[in-house]
C-alpha cells in the first residue's frame, strides 16, 4: 500500500540531516534514521513508473520498494549535493601504520598480484594502494544500502525535496545560489537514476538481494568501491568461480587492474598520464597524490 508524505515532514527530516562520512574515513560516520516506506512510498510511484518504462518488471519493483529496508536517506542527499565543497584528508594513508598494512597485503598476495600485473600491465603497487585507500582491503566498505542511495538521489529534483535541501545547503555554504543547487540536483538525479538501473541489472544477473548490497554515501561498494556502472563495464571474476563479487579480494584485485588497463594504463606511462587515469577512478587531486605516493612507498 502507498501513502503520501506531507511537505512539512520532508522539510523537517531533511533539515535534521547529519554529517556523513566518506568510505575513506574523512569524517566520522553517524548512524542515520532514514524515513521508511510507511511514511514515504507515494513519491516512489513516479520512479517505479520510470523504471518499468525502461524495461524493469513492475511487480518486482513494487516488491522491492515496499520492503521495510527501503528508506529515503536525507543525509546522503545533502552530502552528495555538497561533496565538492568538502575537503578530503588522505594524509593518514601515508602514515607508517598504513604503509605497513599495504606492504603486508602486497607480500601476502605477491604471487597473485605479480600474475595480474603481467596480465594487465598495471603496477601491482598501484592496485594495492587503491584497494587500501578505498576500503582498507575490505574492512571499511560502507554501511549504506546502495539501493537507498540511488533511489534517494533519483528524487533530488522533486520540488519539496529540492526546496528543503537547498535551504540547508545555503545555510552551510552561503556561496551557493539556488541556481547552483538546482543544477547540481538535476545532474546528480540523472546520474543516480542510471546507476540505479545498473544496480538492479547487477542484482538480477547475479541473483542477489539488491537491498543487501551496502556501500558508501556515494553508492560505491565492495573492496574496490566500484559504482554499479563501473561494475558493469570493468568488474572481472578473479578467482574463477564464475561469479563477480567485489567483496572478494581476488575479484577486486583483477577488477581494479582491468579498470585501469581499459582506461589506458600500461607500463612506462608518464606521471601525467598516470594521474589522468587515476582521476577517472576518483576525481580528487589529493586522492591521486596519495595513491601514487603510497604506491612508491610500498615498492620494494
Amino acid at each position: 500500500m502507498f501513502y503520501t508524505i506531507s511537505r512539512a515532514t520532508i522539510l523537517a527530516t531533511i533539515f535534521s540531516a547529519l554529517t556523513i562520512s566518506t568510505t575513506h574515513g574523512v569524517t566520522t560516520e553517524h548512524n542515520t534514521k532514514p524515513l521508511h516506506p510507511a511514511h514515504l512510498t507515494q513519491p516512489y510511484d513516479s520512479l517505479i513508473n520510470k523504471l518499468a518504462a525502461d524495461g524493469f518488471d513492475r511487480t518486482e519493483l513494487k516488491k522491492i520498494f515496499s520492503d521495510s529496508r527501503v528508506a529515503f536517506m536525507k543525509d546522503v542527499l545533502t552530502i552528495n549535493l555538497a561533496n565538492q565543497y568538502i575537503k578530503a584528508d588522505y594524509s593518514r594513508f601515508l602514515q607508517n601504520q598504513s604503509i605497513n598494512h599495504a606492504k603486508q597485503f602486497l607480500d601476502q598476495e605477491s604471487n597473485f598480484l605479480t600474475t595480474v600485473e603481467k596480465r594487465f600491465q598495471v603496477d601491482k603497487e598501484v592496485i594495492v594502494s587503491i584497494l587500501y585507500i578505498e576500503s582498507a582491503f575490505g574492512k571499511r566498505t560502507g554501511n549504506n544500502i546502495v539501493f537507498n542511495v540511488f533511489s534517494t538521489l533519483s528524487r533530488a529534483t522533486e520540488p519539496d525535496v529540492l526546496e528543503a535541501t537547498a535551504h540547508i545547503l545555503k545555510e552551510r555554504y552561503p556561496q551557493l545560489t539556488a541556481e547552483d543547487i538546482e543544477k547540481r540536483a538535476h545532474k546528480k538525479s540523472a546520474w543516480a537514476y542510471q546507476e540505479l538501473k545498473h544496480l538492479l541489472t547487477i542484482a538480477e544477473k547475479e541473483h542477489l538481494d539488491v537491498l543487501k548490497i551496502k556501500g558508501s554515501w556515494a553508492g560505491a561498494f565492495g573492496i574496490a568501491q566500484f559504482l554499479p556502472s563501473s561494475y558493469v563495464h570493468y568488474a572481472v571474476d578473479g578467482n574463477n568461480d564464475d561469479k563477480v563479487r567485489l567483496y572478494n579480494r581476488y575479484d577486486s584485485i583483477v577488477s581494479v587492474a582491468n579498470y585501469l588497463k581499459e582506461n589506458g594504463w600500461k607500463k612506462g606511462l608518464t606521471e601525467e598520464k598516470k594521474r589522468t587515469i587515476i582521476r577517472k577512478y576518483n576525481n580528487s587531486t589529493p586522492y591521486i597524490d596519495t595513491v601514487l605516493q603510497l604506491s612508491q612507498k610500498i615498492n620494494g
